[in-house]
């Protein structure tokens, strides 16, 4: 069964707006992999007169090891999202699993503003 309602509908707005800037996005978390942009679910504070201010926590995943080379590709992508219309709220460094794999990744807290219908 397909997600529906203003969560879905939150995500759908986020992964096309990463991936009109060219990145690969995945929702999934066994599709997470190096050189992509993982989108985990949605949290939320607050749904007012049926209007949401959604978050997501979206992870850029980079080469290992944690070198010099995958933080210059993780901070580069997280400028990139940061120059587009995509609201970033804050962002950090961290480690991501992947199986038994540590993966060096950036995770930035983006909101997505929605309207139920």
């Amino acid at each position: 069964m397909a997600a529906s309602g203003i969560f879905a509908e939150a995500r759908t707005t986020l992964v096309a707006a990463l991936n009109a800037l060219g990145l690969a996005t995945v929702t999934d978390p066994r599709n997470a992999r190096p050189m992509t942009v993982f989108v985990g679910a949605p949290t939320f504070d607050v749904i007012t007169y049926n209007v949401g201010d959604i978050t997501f926590d979206i992870s850029i995943l980079a080469a290992p090891p944690g070198n010099l080379d995958a933080e210059d590709y993780l901070i580069t992508t997280a400028d990139t999202i940061m120059n587009s219309p995509i609201s970033v709220t804050s962002g950090r460094p961290v480690t991501f699993s992947v199986g038994d794999q540590q993966i060096p990744a950036y995770t930035l807290t983006v909101r997505v503003a929605t309207r139920r219908s």
